[in-house]
């Protein structure tokens, strides 16, 4: 072999190995930069930009393969959630169509849907059937919530739940999961009180709910029962104090209201069109009226909305905005996702994985934020990375991805 060769493999060799872990560079990149956001048709979060470049490649090799090529996109369930993504645009492009809705308003719709499509097609083929990916795209976006948590707030309370929270909870569940189980349940409860007394409700509901499932699977006999007494407990608990003991604090007063209100608005707009919706962005619109109402009958101190503050209004619940904004076509999507969710929860409370004890706090996760939290900007890729959660799970299931775990 002449030098001239082996300079020329040296060369091939290093633009394979490049192109191998391009695709890891690629999550990591677009999760830390997918935690912020630019004003472009509503709240575009950074990373989608890099999801975009990602999108035609994929498109590319799907049409020459005539066939999806990454591993979770031939799953069924994938499959069905893209037919379902297909099917959320025509019942919002009906419910517009047919409601004569203002352009600002349905351009922001049919473009947060759109990206939604085009998130699951870029996310799912850069992680394809590798935890690993997965990992590194979620604690990229963790990291970079937590860099803009720290210029964006004052306080240690809000820093907490508006970021660093997220991020340190989710990196211990990291580091512990696969030890000893008692241990876990231990970390979960505590950081679920951590997160309670900072002011975090939902993450702490969020953490003592995983230390009470984890613990299901291995507690026997009247063990097992105290597991169940424990998690049933967690969810009165959540509920009792989001809406009696957290009132004492005006901060969480007025919080709570606007959500209250947000979701009865929301559920009140879905049953009175359930077929057709109130089309995109339908509470900054024609029933803006009645969130006001329902707050001012709440709270004696409010005075409505600004009309900035109106056009940035996003209803807290994936589920109940898309119903109400497309009918049931437009909320189709979160229908599956919910059960996907649902499914993976049982797999998991039945079934040795890796990394348990997190997958339960990223999966219960995705189901508050499907019930509890807007539909908008970086939630998007949140949606897609518990979609994907869920699929791994089932190829770990079948056996397609590396057992080398401890339980």
């Amino acid at each position: 072999m002449t030098p001239a060769t082996a300079q020329e493999d040296r060369f091939h060799s290093l633009l394979a190995s490049a192109w191998k872990g391009l695709p890891i560079i690629l999550c990591g990149l677009a999760g830390f930069l997918s935690a912020f956001t630019v004003s472009v048709i509503g709240q575009l979060p950074i990373g989608e930009l890099v999801l975009l470049l990602v999108f035609p490649w994929v498109l590319v090799r799907t049409y020459n393969s005539h066939a999806w090529t990454g591993s979770i996109q031939q799953l069924r369930w994938y499959n069905i959630l893209f037919v379902t993504l297909g099917l959320m645009a025509i019942g919002y492009v009906v419910s517009d169509l047919y409601r004569g809705n203002a352009s600002a308003n349905f351009i922001k719709g049919w473009a947060r849907v759109g990206l939604l499509a085009i998130d699951l097609v870029a996310i799912a083929y850069l992680i394809d059937n590798s935890w690993r990916r997965l990992y590194v795209f979620y604690f990229a976006l963790q990291f970079g919530a937590t860099l803009n948590s720290l210029f964006s707030y004052q306080v240690l309370e809000d820093w907490w739940k508006y970021g660093l929270g997220y991020a340190l909870t989710a990196l211990v569940f990291f580091v512990f999961a696969g030890r000893f189980p008692l241990l876990q349940v231990i970390v979960a409860v505590a950081l679920g009180a951590l997160s309670l007394a900072l002011g975090s409700r939902n993450l702490g509901g969020i953490c003592l709910l995983t230390g009470g499932l984890f613990w299901l699977r291995y507690a026997r006999g009247g063990l097992r029962l105290v597991a169940v007494l424990v998690s049933v407990g967690a969810l009165v608990a959540m509920y009792i104090a989001a809406n009696t003991v957290f009132l004492e604090n005006q901060q969480h007063e007025g919080s709570n209201i606007e959500r209250q209100s947000m979701i009865e608005t929301a559920g009140e707009a879905f049953l009175s069109s359930p077929l057709i919706g109130q089309g995109s962005w339908f509470a900054t619109s024609r029933l803006m009226h009645r969130l006001e109402d329902r707050i001012a009958s709440k709270d004696p101190n409010f005075q409505g909305y600004s009309d900035e503050e109106a056009s940035k209004i996003t209803i807290h619940s994936q589920l109940l905005v898309s119903l109400a904004e497309g009918g049931i076509l437009g909320g189709i999507f979160f229908l599956g996702l919910g059960l996907l969710l649902l499914k993976t929860l049982l797999t998991l409370l039945t079934n040795p994985l890796p990394r348990r004890a997190f997958l339960f706090y990223l999966v219960i996760g995705a189901l508050w934020d499907l019930c509890m939290s807007p539909f908008s900007g970086q939630a998007r890729v949140q949606i897609i990375l518990s979609v994907c959660v869920c699929l791994l799970v089932i190829l770990q299931r079948r056996g397609e991805l590396a057992d080398n775990y401890k339980e």
